[in-house]
C-alpha cells in the first residue's frame, strides 16, 4: 500500500477491468485467487485493498473475497475536494493471524508505520 493510507507498506490487491469485462465475476474469480496464493502459497500474514467510497462494485468484491472494513481515509494523491479523495481500506488475514499477533506469537504488521 502507497505512503499516507491504512496498510501502508503492505501487500495489496485491486483490479481495473474495461467496462465490457464488468458483472461476470472476473474481478472476484481473480482477486480470490491472488489471496489464496499470497495468504496460503507465499505466507504473507495479510493483504490489503482500496477503493473509492463512491466504488460500491469494488466494495462487494473485496467483501466477496472475505475482506472486512478497515477504515475510512481521504487518499493523499487526491486533490482536496474532488468526489473520488474519500477512500475506504479492507483487510484480511492468514487463518490463525489476529490484529497485531503472528501464529507463533510474536508481534505483526497491521498497518500504519
Amino acid at each position: 500500500m502507497p505512503d499516507g493510507v491504512p496498510g501502508t507498506g503492505g501487500m495489496e490487491v485491486g483490479w481495473r477491468l474495461a467496462r465490457q469485462a464488468w458483472h461476470h465475476d472476473y474481478a472476484t474469480e481473480a482477486a480470490r485467487a491472488t489471496v489464496e496464493v499470497g495468504l496460503t502459497g507465499v505466507g504473507m500474514d495479510q493483504i490489503w485493498s482500496m477503493t473509492a467510497v463512491l466504488n460500491l462494485p469494488s466494495q462487494a468484491v473485496m467483501r466477496r473475497i472475505g475482506m472486512t472494513f478497515h477504515s475510512h481515509f481521504d487518499h493523499p494523491a487526491v486533490e482536496i475536494g474532488h468526489a473520488v479523495r474519500p477512500h475506504v481500506a479492507f483487510l484480511i488475514r492468514r487463518p490463525g493471524i489476529r490484529a497485531g499477533i503472528r501464529a507463533g506469537g510474536s508481534p505483526a504488521f497491521v498497518g500504519g508505520r
